[in-house]
Parts: C-alpha cells; structure tokens; sequence
C-alpha cells in the first residue's frame, strides 16, 4: 500500500470514529473510499430491524436510483448474495457466479436511473443484536471488475465499518430517550412508563416505581419489568393484535378503597422506525381536593389512606414510616379538618 493509500486509510479509521450519524458517516468517509477503492460511486444504508423494508440510503450520486430501493430490494442480486452471507464482503463476480449483469434487475433499474453501473463490491454488515445493520456498497463504471486484494481489504475493514453502524444505533437511541424524557417530564408529576414494541421497559418517570409497589405490593404482583402482571396480558394484547394502530389510547381502572388507578396506554409516534406506547398513570383519591390546601403532604396522604379504610399500622406501612409518625400525621389531619375520628373523616370525605 503506498503512502497516500495509507493516510487515506488513516483518515478513514479516524472518519469511522467520529460517526455519530449516517449523515456524517457519508461526510467524513464518502470521498476517502471512493479513493482508496477507486470507485465512482459509493452508497451507504442504514437498515432498521423493527421494519424490514427500513431502508435508509445516504449516496450523493446514486440517491436517485436507490430511492426506491424498497419496492424491489428483493430482486437484487447484489441484496440477495448478501443477505445470505452477512459481514462477507464480495464483488458482482461472486455474487453473480458467471450470470450476465445485464440481465439482473439491478442493471435494468440504474440504467432508467441513467447509471452506467458495470461493477459493484459490497458488504452487508450485521451485529449480533441485529441492532445497527448497515451495508456498504461501491460501485464503478468502467469494466475492469473490483480486484481480490480490494474485497481483501473491504472485509478487513468491515470490523470498523460495523462498530461505526452500532454506534448511530447507541447514538440514535440515546437522543431518543433524552427526547421522550423531555416530553414526558414537560408536564410536572408525570406518571408514565415507555415501552419497546416487545413491551419491555424502555424507560420510566422516577415517581412511577413507588407508586406501582404501593399498589401492587407483593413482588409476585409484578413481571421482571414492574408492571403488574394483571395488566400484562392486557398490554400484549393491544400491541400484538393491532388495536393500537390507530392513536386512540386504551384505558383501564384499578380501584382500592376510595382510591382509583387510571392506566392509559398510547402508542407514540415512531421515531427512526421504532415503535413505541407510553403507559400513563394517573391515582385519584376519593377525598376533597381543598384538603391539599389545609394539609401538609403526607398528613393528606394519611388522611386519604384512612378514608380507604387502611389503619394506621396500615398506613405507616404504605407511606414507609414508623407508626408514631403516622399517628401523628392522621391526629393533625382530624385537627385541621375539624374531625375528632376516622368515622368522622370518612363522613367528610363523602360530605358533598
């Protein structure tokens, strides 16, 4: 390799690097391998694993002809060797074995683009988590094919190439969740759980954990994920059987005492492909809400666990405080309100 061949392969790596999208993947190393591989054109996906036909290209020559991709991906050759042989790099000569590239649809579909595309070398690139996949594809005019030692040196790049798709995939999920968070957090005491398209916890609001374990107490109550099990079913349901394909949310109620859960589950716009629901929860208690005006907060949530029918060993229990402090929390709450009992509190709470 001569010395310019060996700075190229150097900006190359350092390109590889800095990627932190496939619109600087394309920047930083579109022009460096079309040197080192003399190639006319070269062409980058981005494939994504939750919709099969995802198939975001970035090329500056070839767009055109690729921009369709999607309608007859499975007609080309060059996808079909490919995607039998994932993170082998292999030029047209191979993938072909002795068959004539002008009758492929691959040729018909550049030559109505006004391509003149004789040769391409490629290499499908698959992580083992299926998350980042991408695929690199070079392509030239003239009739002399890729050489050996270019599909040599295509697939011992490939290592580097596919760490740098995985890490759009790292990147691309990050910003992802800051955004969500951002959204779900813009709205002050937001209860709310983001789950992937195989229902498992994406991520969830800080206050949601404690409020679950108050409701479902017992571990057993609740999946690997925090999520009661009785709503489990409830929630593959809707997201395996299509009801959520419309943005219409699903609502359902658990009901303890004088206290009511409100579970909502919407599915969330996609981003980059994925889809995802929003669980949003929301607890009404069945006491006035003036109360929170004369009481501190816990002596209102003591108060409205009494109006439950919850003792104070009970609610001492529920809040994660010592008995004496829940005594006293319930004593100042009957002395705020003008009460002298839990039977009086009740009948309060019921007064219209």
């Amino acid at each position: 390799m001569s010395r310019s061949q060996q700075q190229t392969l150097l900006e190359l790596m350092g390109g590889l690097v800095e990627s932190q999208s496939l619109a600087q993947f394309q920047e930083y190393t579109e022009s460096l391998l079309a040197q080192l591989f003399q190639a006319d054109h070269v062409a980058f996906c981005w494939m994504h694993p939750e919709v099969p036909t995802g198939f975001d290209w970035r090329a500056s020559t070839t767009g055109h002809f690729l921009r369709t991709y999607f309608r007859w991906f499975q007609n080309d050759f060059v996808f079909q060797w490919l995607s039998r042989h994932p993170n082998t790099a292999a030029s047209d000569m191979e993938m072909l074995r002795g068959g004539r590239l002008e009758e492929t649809e691959t040729y018909r579909r550049s030559r109505e683009s006004h391509l003149r595309l004789r040769h391409v070398l490629a290499v499908l690139l698959s992580s083992e988590h299926r998350r980042g996949s991408g695929a690199v594809a070079l392509y030239t005019e003239g009739a002399k094919p890729f050489s050996a030692k270019r599909r040599l040196l295509l697939q011992e790049l490939s290592p580097a190439l596919s760490g740098a798709f995985q890490n759009f995939a790292r990147f691309g999920a990050l910003s992802e969740h800051n955004q969500l968070l951002e959204e779900l957090l813009r709205q002050e005491g937001t209860l709310a759980i983001v789950l992937d398209a195989q229902g498992r916890d994406f991520f969830r609001t800080d206050a949601i954990t404690s409020l679950l374990e108050r409701w479902f107490p017992s571990r057993s109550d609740r999946d690997d994920w925090g999520i009661p099990k009785a709503w489990r079913e409830r929630i593959d349901a809707f997201m395996k059987g299509g009801v959520l394909s419309t943005s219409i949310p699903r609502v359902w109620r658990e009901q303890r005492g004088m206290s009511v859960l409100e579970a909502c589950l919407t599915r969330l716009p996609r981003i980059n492909g994925r889809e995802q629901w929003e669980l949003r929860l929301k607890e009404v208690h069945a006491v006035p809400e003036m109360w929170r005006q004369r009481l501190s907060g816990r002596q209102f949530e003591a108060a409205a666990l009494v109006v439950q029918g919850l003792s104070d060993k009970e609610v001492a229990n529920q809040l994660g405080i010592t008995e004496d402090t829940a005594k006293d929390h319930v004593h100042q709450a009957y002395r705020k309100l003008g009460v002298s009992s839990r039977a009086g509190l009740i009948a309060l709470a019921l007064r219209p």
